[in-house]
């Protein structure tokens, strides 16, 4: 742990142990249940025509879920596949687990193997250039794979690292224990071109500028450690640069604002572990946000399967 990270444990710590101790349920808006899954849904991701895509680690498959309709199996995948999200084309990419990231064309056929190696690849962005990029939640690293399919480390700084310690609200991630330390995991771009990846197990949202070469600028805590942010795991973007984020160890949504400042907007059940968020595309949805509700580690009695609640600002629903 860095220097400035135990300053801001220190005075976080005890407000941070009665927070977790009673976390009352709230929403500013109803939180309704789009769909009940027997399987777990880890991301989240919807296109153009309202389409879900949604990844089943456990189940080792995607699937799509067609407004109306049942549920169909997209792909299948020999590890656990994480971060799903689409490009402008209406690509399916999905980052899995010790594989890599696979693509499913959205002119039909299958899957297949874009760039492999081992990592515990995560969570999915593009830039506003089309490069893709995937959070290596165990290595805490940055990857991008560029519009040349060239695939390297973006960034590697300290503050993507994760711990096996305890986090801000002074327990150890639930998961810790199966996968190890989880740091960087969501990752979204604000106008500005900086990159927003949620650390996991610090509860914080790292903020990485881009350079005008395309490289990784210095990173920087833009939020955190907080306990509202323990668990920090799939993230989303709305047009006024705010981000969305499932808090899954918390059980819990919250709203971090261009300026760093966290708002909570709905905790408890129905909320179980929810793992990811995607802003809706149809008409009537686009101030809509999709949760994918996980249920791997409960944090409540709430079902897995997708939540759907209105948030007021309209999103940027692809990538």
């Amino acid at each position: 742990m860095t220097q400035g990270r135990r300053i801001r444990f220190g005075v976080l710590l005890a407000s941070a142990m009665c927070a977790i101790l009673s976390t009352p349920a709230l929403a500013s808006d109803p939180v309704t249940r789009v769909l009940t899954t027997a399987d777990l849904p880890e991301s989240i991701a919807i296109d153009h025509k309202g389409a879900t895509y949604i990844s089943f680690p456990f189940a080792s498959e995607v699937v799509k879920f067609a407004p109306g309709g049942s549920l169909s199996t997209v792909a299948t995948f020999p590890s656990f596949p994480l971060g799903v999200r689409l490009d402008d084309a209406g690509n399916v990419f999905v980052a899995v687990v010790g594989s890599g990231i696979w693509k499913v064309p959205a002119t039909g056929g299958s899957a297949f193997l874009v760039k492999g190696g081992p990592g515990l690849w995560n969570g999915l962005a593009f830039d506003h250039r089309g490069n893709l990029y995937v959070s290596d939640s165990g290595g805490g690293t940055i990857w991008r794979l560029d519009k040349h399919g060239d695939f390297a480390i973006w960034s590697d700084s300290s503050l993507l690292k994760g711990t096996t310690g305890a986090g801000p609200c002074g327990l150890v991630h639930p998961a810790v224990p199966s996968f190890g330390p989880l740091g960087a995991n969501g990752i979204a771009f604000n106008k500005h071109g900086d990159m927003l990846a949620a650390n996991t197990d610090f509860g914080e949202i790292i903020r990485i500028p881009t350079n005008p070469d395309g490289s990784a600028g210095t990173a920087t805590v833009f939020s955190g450690p907080t306990c509202n942010l323990w668990g920090a795991d799939g993230v989303s973007m709305d047009n006024a640069d705010n981000l969305y984020v499932a808090a899954n160890s918390k059980g819990q949504i919250d709203r971090v604002d261009p300026a760093g400042h966290v708002a909570v907007l709905a905790s408890g059940g129905p909320f179980s572990f929810p793992s990811d968020i995607a802003f809706g595309t149809g008409r009537g949805d686009r101030k809509d946000i999709f949760i994918s509700n996980f249920a791997a580690f409960p944090t409540s009695s709430g079902a897995p399967g997708e939540l759907e609640m209105n948030v007021g600002i309209p999103g940027r629903p692809i990538g």
